[in-house]
């Protein structure tokens, strides 16, 4: 198996036990602790993604695709950058827990609508969680440089050690009789020991030498226009991608949007085969043009899009599917049937963030990262006005259809400048390209899901029988219309060799 395969491969198991560890401790906070501490609790973790979006500033990408490229030819250039970003890393994380800290009493007093929690606790959880859980700054610096030499194992393994130790712990100290405050404790610890351990693994490659703080005005010299273009991307997409959670906590009470943040959260994690092919892809796209293997490039693009863009639906299909009967056991009843619409748009949403998730990754790779940053510029004024009055007009619901419209701007401008400038073909073969998968995912899922209203019955076994009886026929419908290079490495991997004499699309 190539070391491409095994990094998916690391990536999708790791996502894939997060996504099972993060609804056992929602079940136990809800239960024993109620609306409002699943509601602070996440609104948390919202302002903690927005500020360690906005304060990765690129460096992350620009990490990513320096290491992977010259880690072995000229180590003393990548020490120099890591000494380099560890500097602006922690100085951030620094000024933002000071921030976050002073700004506490006044978000929640005047930003979220407490009903039975008291502001002195709120407050003491936002200061505690917030502050530890910004050591993901340095945390995903250290992720980046790991992904850079393409040992996804170690990252996927901290993660998924880190988290499992959260959540079980968590759960444990509920049992035992602890409150939110001890709760909160033993997550604001685990930060911190997911960060040592990302330490120590960095450290056993590049030496600790190469984590010391230290500023080189040549690496910046170096860098500064690719990062700084990626800066735009990483603060915008940021501002998009939290502007649904940050307006629905301002306009909802804390209760639901705690219900929305746990939706969210859960589908969010379905990104995991997006997330663990682009992670994956990314330093071996950089690497092939490096070497100025354009054909390379293009045959690794278009069997990685038709692997995406296929392989998403299936698991975004089956959430609408269970999200009756798991909210239900995870929540109640009621929170399940609210949850059921924002839960189905933010799945479309997030498949066609998938469809645009290979190209945008290209793009970065050849040096194209302001293509993304002019799409999420503009998106300012088209996409967060429409958010804001969708989340005030239908509440959760709203927030999850804006995710849907921020996609179809994106695929209106930044699609036909990718193509064009990057992967260099006509716009219209892409749409054609999304259009089939989405197409067949309506006549498939949709078309099971329709019966299923028809008959009247939400059962599991109901929902279960029509999921599988769509998936069957999705999987077969779509090994006939993916490309000739993904269909002989799926022959490949699972041992259906071409008969003799046969020829290979």
């Amino acid at each position: 198996m190539s070391r491409l395969s095994k990094n998916i491969l690391y990536n999708l198991l790791g996502q894939g036990l997060l996504i099972i560890l993060g609804f056992v401790a929602v079940k136990f906070i809800f239960k024993q602790l109620g609306q409002d501490a699943l509601g602070i609790i996440y609104f948390t973790f919202t302002l903690n993604a927005l500020l360690t979006a906005l304060l990765t500033l690129g460096i992350n990408s620009t990490t990513v695709r320096e290491v992977a490229a010259f880690h072995e030819e000229d180590p003393t250039y990548i020490k120099h950058l890591l000494q380099t970003a560890s500097f602006f890393y922690w100085g951030l994380c620094v000024l933002a827990a000071v921030a976050l800290y002073a700004s506490a009493p006044w978000l929640v007093t005047k930003w979220v609508h407490l009903a039975t929690l008291s502001p002195s606790t709120a407050t003491l959880v936002l200061r505690v969680l917030g502050m530890a859980s910004l050591l993901a700054l340095p945390r995903s610096f250290c992720a980046s440089i790991l992904r850079g030499i393409q040992r996804m194992e170690f990252t996927n393994l901290i993660d998924v050690g880190a988290s499992a130790l959260q959540q079980f712990g968590a759960i444990i100290v509920l049992l035992r009789g602890g409150g939110l405050i001890q709760v909160t404790l033993w997550m604001a610890g685990c930060y911190l020991l997911g960060l040592v351990i990302y330490v120590m693994v960095c450290a056993h490659f590049f030496g600790g030498k190469a984590f010391i703080p230290r500023i080189s005005t040549s690496v910046i010299d170096r860098n500064a226009g690719y990062t700084f273009r990626l800066a735009g991307i990483t603060v915008l997409s940021a501002i998009h991608m939290q502007s649904d959670k940050a307006i629905a906590s301002k306009l909802l009470s804390l209760g639901v949007f705690g219900y929305y943040g746990m939706a969210y959260n859960a589908v969010s994690r379905g990104m995991l085969v997006t997330a663990s092919v682009s992670q994956a892809v990314f330093p071996s796209f950089s690497a092939l043009y490096k070497q100025g293997d354009r054909d390379g490039l293009r045959r690794q693009y278009k069997k990685l899009q038709d692997l995406l863009c296929y392989g998403i639906i299936p698991m975004y299909a089956a959430i609408p599917f269970a999200a009756r009967p798991l909210f239900t056991l995870v929540l109640n009843a009621q929170a399940a049937r609210m949850l059921l619409w924002p839960v189905t748009f933010l799945c479309v949403g997030f498949c066609m963030s998938g469809t645009i998730s290979i190209p945008y990754v290209f793009s970065l790779a050849v040096g194209k990262p302001e293509i993304a940053a002019r799409s999420n510029y503009y998106a300012l004024f088209a996409v967060l006005p429409v958010t804001l009055l969708l989340v005030y007009r239908f509440g959760i619901a709203g927030a999850g259809f804006s995710w849907i419209f921020y996609q179809l701007f994106a695929y209106a401008y930044m699609m036909p400048r990718t193509c064009s400038e990057c992967l260099d073909m006509p716009v219209w073969k892409w749409y054609f390209h999304v259009f089939k998968v989405f197409g067949l995912a309506g006549l498939t899922y949709g078309g099971a899901w329709a019966i299923v209203m028809l008959v009247g019955s939400f059962s599991i076994l109901s929902l279960a029988l029509g999921y599988a009886f769509a998936s069957v026929a999705f999987v077969a419908a779509a090994y006939r219309l993916i490309g000739g290079e993904l269909r002989e490495t799926l022959r490949r991997l699972t041992f259906l060799k071409p008969a003799p004499g046969s020829v290979v699309p």
